[in-house]
């Protein structure tokens, strides 16, 4: 099991169950995927939200890295042929809001 599969089972809040899993799979899926943005975009979020859990980083600092990476997304998004538009808005973009409001904020109220 992964460090960061760890770290969601951490969240106990059951109204979240759909998102822990989601978020797992779009980090599961972008550090599978073909592209080496979304790669490292997905490594770069699972390592942000460790550091969190770790409480080597705040959610402030978190949600200022997710705020910067979202606008590098986006522009990686839109230089994608329309077919591939969708899956990368998915995994980038798509994981980073689902960790800024919903995994990381639980993480932090669960330590």
């Amino acid at each position: 099991m992964s460090q960061l599969q760890d770290t969601i089972k951490q969240i106990s809040d059951p109204t979240v169950a759909d998102a822990k899993a989601q978020f797992d799979q779009m980090i599961s899926n972008g550090k599978s995927d073909s592209r080496a943005f979304i790669q490292a975009s997905a490594e770069q979020l699972e390592q942000w939200v460790l550091a969190v859990q770790r409480k080597q980083m705040s959610q402030d600092e978190f949600n200022e890295l997710v705020a910067a990476q979202t606008i590098v997304a986006q522009n990686f998004v839109l230089s994608q042929t329309l077919d591939a538009q969708k899956r990368a808005e998915e995994l980038t973009i798509g994981a980073m809001k689902l960790a800024a409001t919903k995994i990381v904020p639980l993480l932090i109220a669960a330590v």
